[in-house]
């Protein structure tokens, strides 16, 4: 089910705080938020506010990595797809991909985008050639955009480090990679 929520003054104030420093303690975060009758908000208030924001998945506090600092690279793989039954298999396929940073519908020629990472453009690569969602079925066109280092953001949300395997969600058979056979692979849990 989906709910929205108008956020007052005060919910977009903590929001903010955390935005510019994730680690802020809750007594903090009371000192910093404006109320309307000049009162600090107490750390119990501020907990509510987090708590309400966290169930209703508007907020998820969490650790942002700068991949430019660890040298990581990324790219972007724009897709076209016949229908949008096409779209959702490789949403489903990808979406707990722990290299995909981004995976959204988008509108113009084409109808998916992927961002990925990787330690180097060379891991990319094998990624894309043997991993990645290019030779799927149902797709019609794909370009693929290396990228510089992040700008805006410079941190992304990524879990690289999770050691969690999710090959099996992608659909690729890995018994049958030649990166995989050569030693070589760097897939899913190997940052």
């Amino acid at each position: 089910m989906y709910y929205s929520m108008e956020l007052d003054e005060i919910y977009k104030q903590i929001i903010n705080i955390l935005y510019n420093y994730g680690r802020e303690s809750l007594t903090s975060i009371g000192e910093k938020v404006h109320k309307a009758d000049k009162d600090k908000m107490s750390h119990t208030g501020v907990n509510k506010r987090l708590t309400k924001l966290e169930k209703l998945n508007l907020l998820k506090v969490q650790g942002n990595v700068n991949i430019s600092k660890l040298d990581y690279k990324a790219c972007y793989i724009l897709i076209e797809l016949k229908n949008f039954e096409s779209i959702k298999s490789i949403i489903k396929s990808y979406e707990k991909c722990p290299r995909v940073f981004l995976l959204n519908q988008v509108s113009g020629r084409y109808n998916l985008i992927l961002g990925i990472v990787g330690q180097n453009t060379e891991i990319l690569q094998r990624y894309i050639n043997h991993c990645g969602p290019t030779n799927k079925e149902g797709i019609l066109h794909s370009d693929i955009l290396f990228v510089s280092d992040f700008v805006i953001p410079p941190y992304i949300p990524i879990n690289l480090f999770g050691k969690e395997s999710y090959e099996c969600n992608c659909g690729n058979i890995c018994s049958n990679c030649s990166a995989l056979l050569e030693g070589n692979c760097e897939g899913c849990g190997n940052f």
